[in-house]
């Protein structure tokens, strides 16, 4: 079983609902849980719940750029990457790179089989 975590910080001066929003734009109607008290939104969802996802991502045309950036990163059955809030709450994908963004990133992670979510979002 293949499990896909999404995590976002929150900032001080940050709306938390907005960022919700910025999560949902790209994964559809998934159960965020946020946590005031660590200032954090998280959500656990498997790769069958990557739907909303995927058309993002075909929708955007990044497909194959997206596909040879996260094939890069894989690390056995590991991968993690970030992406930009702002372009999420936009409802784009867009690949959050090194202190890009001075909020942090919407931050996925997946453990198992990497390859098959990869195949799937970017087909």
């Amino acid at each position: 079983m293949t499990i896909i975590k999404i995590k976002a910080e929150i900032k001080p001066t940050e709306d938390p609902k907005k960022v919700m929003t910025a999560i949902s734009n790209l994964f559809g109607n998934i159960e965020l849980n946020y946590d005031p008290s660590q200032g954090i939104i998280m959500s656990e969802i498997t790769d069958n719940q990557l739907s909303a996802f995927r058309r993002n991502i075909s929708r955007d045309r990044i497909r194959t750029t997206l596909n040879n950036t996260l094939c890069r990163w894989i690390n056995e059955d590991y991968l993690s990457f970030g992406l930009n809030r702002q372009a999420a709450y936009a409802g784009h994908v867009s690949l959050n790179l090194t202190n890009e963004d001075p909020m942090g990133p919407i931050q996925i992670q997946i453990k198992g089989d990497v390859q098959g979510v990869i195949n799937f979002i970017c087909s």
